[in-house]
């Protein structure tokens, strides 16, 4: 398990975070690039923080995780239809942008984010 302390600032701070349009879209890579560039932080026994770089717009974010005898995230691919597959024996966990939605033009009021989203499985 890699952990790490989580980056400098609010999740929105990101140098490289981009003033894309909002646009609610989904990618394999999505999935792929969180998996592996993201870190976790124990909190407690079994509650963590993923520390991950929105991968399409690049914003810095961090996401609770209480999950007993969680490890590491893996792929789960694309969801089908907002239908994720997944193993019988890993949970699922839907992922999205939670970056500050007035970077992106067209946000809808009361929503964050880019509206990039994604599919993991904890192991």
């Amino acid at each position: 398990m890699t952990t790490s302390p989580p980056p400098a600032g609010p999740p929105s701070s990101s140098p490289s975070h981009l003033p894309l349009p909002y646009e609610e879209t989904t990618d394999p890579h999505y999935a792929q690039e969180v998996v592996r560039n993201h870190a976790l932080q124990q909190v407690k026994e079994d509650d963590y923080l993923i520390v991950f770089t929105c991968p399409r717009c690049g914003a810095a974010q961090e996401d609770p995780l209480f999950e007993p005898g969680f490890r590491s995230l893996r792929t789960a691919g694309a969801p089908a239809a907002g239908v994720a597959a997944a193993s019988s024996t890993n949970t699922v966990l839907p992922m999205s942008c939670r970056c500050r939605g007035d970077i992106h033009a067209g946000c809808p009021d009361g929503r964050s984010g880019c509206g990039a989203y994604w599919t993991v499985e904890m192991v």
